[in-house]
């Protein structure tokens, strides 16, 4: 689990040194704006058991509040998340990456961190170490539905995949053998396996390593102006691609 007191500490070093730092604010400062979250632990929590929100919710907020704009969020799974973003019923989304198809409905962010992905697999089927997904051959591997990590698989010419709705979903196949890999995001799988007692029985394959970033929907009124006052705001963080490691780094404590 996420350690509160670690938690607490690396909000504070953080937000600290850049409370009262001026900005100009390019929209209104009574402005409130609804982004749609899902469920990525330890970066986006909805009701964890330590009330602890999340890195990239905390970041998101404090950006936004730098600029005088209220954050509110409403969590959902991710395909439907990206699929009000698209059409303009909320004016973004928490986190993502970047990807051609997503560019045509979303603009990105300055990066908010890096994350890692690759697959997971069953240390007692001790498999080879995995280079690249055109070497996963007729194996099945399970994948969350709308993650840019299907394309992935797709272009490798993977053929047994099956797609989930959740990572607890994703775990509890590959637990019961019923999937050679599990794909996905080191963070929150390696969140929801120590949280279970099952860090033990999972190998983990990092396959990339890529910059995420707060989604803009291009649908929402004030799109391009919203932008830029996120930018703005984050900036006061400094490099929060080395913090968000750092916070990766001390998630499972």
């Amino acid at each position: 689990m996420v350690s509160r007191f670690f938690y607490k500490v690396l909000s504070l070093t953080i937000l600290l040194p850049f409370m009262g730092i001026g900005t100009k604010n390019v929209l209104s400062a009574e402005q409130t704006v609804l982004f749609a979250c899902n469920e990525f632990p330890p970066y986006k929590m909805e009701n964890s058991e330590s009330g602890l929100p999340g890195f990239d919710v905390e970041f998101l907020r404090e950006s936004f509040k730098q600029v005088g704009i209220t954050l509110q969020i409403q969590y959902m799974p991710w395909k439907r998340a990206l699929d009000v973003a698209r059409k303009g019923k909320v004016d973004g989304v928490c986190s993502c990456s970047s990807t051609k198809e997503r560019a045509e409905y979303m603009y990105f962010s300055e990066p908010l961190g890096r994350a890692s992905s690759g697959l997971f697999s069953l240390t007692s089927k001790n498999f080879e170490l995995v280079n690249d997904l055109d070497e996963i051959g007729s194996r099945s591997v399970g994948v969350i539905k709308g993650y840019n990590l299907i394309e992935k698989l797709e272009a490798a010419g993977v053929q047994n995949v099956f797609e989930l709705s959740s990572e607890r979903q994703g775990l509890k196949m590959l637990l019961k053998g019923r999937l050679d890999f599990y794909y996905s995001y080191e963070a929150p799988t390696r969140y929801y396996l120590s949280q279970d007692g099952h860090s033990e029985k999972v190998h983990y394959h990092e396959l990339s390593y890529t910059d995420y970033h707060s989604c803009i929907s291009k649908a929402s009124e004030g799109s391009e102006d919203l932008l830029k006052s996120f930018n703005e705001g984050l900036a006061g963080f400094g490099k929060a691609g080395s913090t968000i490691r750092f916070c990766e780094n001390i998630a499972d404590e």
